[in-house]
């Protein structure tokens, strides 16, 4: 198994010059041996299944986190996604009202898997167009560098 992880930040294009950007990612490609991509993916289904809640760390303004897996098809040989949904807080970290989510994507690619992890920027939720559009990037670089 080869593993490279990268941060990434973006910007929407109709976000004007001198924002900060709208979001990031941490996003990982991993190469594995004949057959275990698969494994992966069923894998991290049952994990995200299994796991119906995490407590946060950090002391008294600690948020659980609730992991959920959504309906997901079309993108490479196989995906998972799943939300990490959390208490939104201000910037203090008080309770603000609503949500954060997170999404996460895990997508196969023959014996290749890339995983990203919408991180958000400050306090925003992951759009699911947006990481769509960027999963099918994803899989389009997969493509390209297996050929």
């Amino acid at each position: 198994m080869q593993r490279r992880t990268r941060n990434l930040a973006y910007k929407l294009p109709q976000t004007p010059l001198g924002y900060v950007p709208d979001g990031s990612y941490t996003h990982t490609v991993t190469l594995y041996r004949p057959g275990r991509a698969d494994d992966f993916l069923r894998e991290l289904r049952a994990a995200v299944r299994d796991c119906p809640a995490q407590p946060g760390v950090g002391g008294g303004n600690a948020s659980t986190s609730r992991p959920r897996l959504l309906a997901d098809d079309g993108f490479g040989d196989g995906s998972v996604l799943f939300e990490i949904r959390t208490p939104a807080r201000d910037v203090d970290g008080n309770p603000a009202g609503g949500d954060e989510v997170r999404l996460v994507r895990a997508i196969r690619v023959g014996d290749v898997v890339t995983v990203l992890w919408e991180q958000g920027w400050e306090g925003t939720s992951s759009t699911r167009s947006q990481v769509d559009a960027d999963s099918r990037r994803a899989v389009d670089a997969i493509k390209g560098w297996l050929r």
